[in-house]
């Protein structure tokens, strides 16, 4: 990010109960989280009636069931709220929660007597705890080398062939249908910024939205976001070409750049849910949770297992929805903090950490392990001196991850244009196979440098990542799961195998419990996490997906 005004990295609310000591504080917003969905006017059997087209196919693509996650808040829980007074200012469907805003105690009294509320938890302020990305002006010649996709990259090409996203632009695929949601702070001049001339004129930013002001105008505001998409879809051939030029996009405000207000982080878990609902096939972001004001709030390193924060929590829901997560590493390398934040530390989404034009690890990149052992980040990319192009037509150098995150996201999205049929783990799992350090990862770099041209090639080579699914009665359950692992088939599995995201093959045995269900059970050596479970019968190949917990 780019100046001392610029959004905060790192914001953090819990639905879980606050420390005593916070009851002196004055609290003007709480979340308030909902006992069920009872009596919904929406059925898992009707999604049409809250998803859309796209998002529904999303689902049925990847073998992922509509659930009661995905109803939408209960309205006359709403209701119940509103009349004690209070104003229900935000809600959140995956969470079955809303913000409210509460102007005097009696109403939070109100509130916490009625049947439907499961607990309330006060929204605090938290403070910036990751330095900002720095961008200075950049002029400089350069001459367009061959084998560039017919694209004219200048400056930009270092950063876009160095994850091969030139390759994927060379066999045609360039974002076409592919659509990105991208959250941040604001799109500054996004509207009007000639970098984003063909974006606009071939109708490719889909809508907008600002959950900071509750409503729809996003191009006054903090231009950090602007910037991202310029690493994505800026279009000016000889000075940036984006890594996605031809996708389509959603433009999320979720971000106060000039506030400090934890109400954010509820603003980024809506708009990662409209998102959804609207059928985003890849979210991008670069906000990071740590500390707070209040020094009884702020998270721990014990916190980063993927499970604790309610935004770790949102962006892992995310994925299970089938969407393609990137979330920035952060920028506290070398610093008091030094890990990633959260959602960071989510398991099943891209973290995204930085490197420089040579590949070299950025030393300001925040780096892993989680708390539970995971490493992350999970891929790197140019961060530092990242070329892209600022409101007012201005072409400048930057650093962070905040930039290394779109420069893959866009990149991500040619890939899987090139594989339609495959999950987005599947695509996280190419990725990762083929990345420049795919043998060896560790906490800096993870997987190391992605070359999307070797994960296209493995994805049309590897069988164990196919997904074919036989048209016959198929279910794993439950998910998430602990130890035991049920599956149901109409014929006698001749096989049954697990991979986790990797494509490493882990052996099971199974046992038929009753007739046509069988039961796998996971011993302490399969650690938590996303795992594909693939079913060989005289029908064919089954596969589905679940995660251990």
């Amino acid at each position: 990010m780019e100046s001392n005004k610029l959004m905060k990295i790192m914001l953090v609310c819990l639905l879980s109960s606050f420390a005593n000591s916070m009851q002196s504080q004055t609290f003007t917003k709480y979340w308030v989280k909902f006992k069920d969905k009872n009596n919904s006017p929406y059925s898992v059997g009707v999604p049409s009636a809250y998803l859309s087209a796209r998002s529904i196919a999303r689902r049925t693509n990847q073998n992922i069931a509509i659930d009661i996650t995905d109803l939408p808040v209960n309205q006359t829980y709403i209701d119940q709220v509103n009349a004690t007074g209070a104003q229900v200012f935000q809600r959140s469907k995956w969470m079955n929660a809303a913000i409210v805003i509460i102007s005097n105690p009696s109403q939070l009294t109100a509130i916490n007597s009625l049947t439907c509320v499961l607990s309330t938890a006060p929204v605090a302020r938290i403070k910036t705890s990751l330095p900002d990305e720095t961008t200075a002006p950049v002029t400089r010649s350069f001459k367009q080398t061959e084998a560039t996709a017919g694209y004219n990259y200048g400056p930009s090409l270092t950063q876009v062939s160095q994850i091969g996203a030139d390759c994927m632009h060379g066999l045609g695929y360039r974002g076409q249908n592919m659509v990105i949601a991208v959250i941040d702070a604001g799109f500054d001049q996004a509207d009007i910024n000639p970098v984003f001339d063909s974006l606009r004129n071939e109708g490719r930013i889909l809508g907008t939205r600002d959950y900071v002001q509750g409503n729809t105008s996003v191009y006054e505001d903090y231009l950090h976001g602007a910037n991202c998409l310029s690493l994505m879809a800026g279009n000016t051939p000889g000075q940036l070409i984006g890594t996605a030029p031809k996708a389509s996009y959603w433009l999320l405000r979720s971000e106060d750049a000039a506030t400090e207000k934890i109400i954010e982080e509820n603003n980024w878990v809506v708009a990662a849910e409209f998102a959804d609902s609207v059928g985003a096939d890849i979210t991008t972001t670069s906000l990071g949770y740590t500390t707070f004001d209040i020094s009884s709030q702020n998270h721990t390193y014990a916190d980063l297992n993927g499970r604790t924060s309610v935004a770790s929590i949102a962006a892992t829901m995310a994925a299970r929805k089938g969407i393609f997560v990137l979330n920035a590493a952060g920028n506290e390398g070398g610093g008091s903090w030094n890990y990633i934040g959260v959602p960071a530390d989510a398991d099943s989404i891209c973290t995204v950490g930085s490197v420089n034009g040579a590949g070299v690890h950025s030393g300001f990149s925040s780096v892993g392990p989680t708390a539970d052992g995971r490493i992350k980040p999970d891929l790197s990319s140019m961060g530092e001196g990242s070329y892209v192009c600022a409101p007012g037509y201005s072409f400048q150098s930057g650093n962070g991850t905040s930039y290394a995150t779109p420069i893959l996201a866009g990149a991500v999205a040619c890939l899987w244009q090139a594989h339609p049929n495959r999950t987005n783990m599947a695509i996280l799992a190419a990725l990762k196979a083929t990345a420049s350090k795919s043998s060896n990862p560790n906490n800096s770099y993870g997987w190391g440098i992605p070359d999307m041209c070797a994960a296209h090639n493995y994805l049309n080579t590897n069988t164990l990542v196919q997904e074919h699914i036989a048209a016959i009665s198929f279910k794993v359950f439950p998910n998430p799961v602990k130890q035991q692992l049920n599956f149901t088939v109409n014929q006698k599995p001749e096989s049954v195998t697990l991979t986790d995201v990797l494509g490493k093959t882990i052996n099971v045995s199974f046992t038929e419990v009753q007739s046509n269900q069988y039961q796998i059970q996971l011993d302490h050596t399969i650690s938590n996490g996303m795992y594909f479970i693939s079913i060989k019968t005289t029908e064919g190949l089954m596969k589905s997906k679940f995660v251990k917990e």
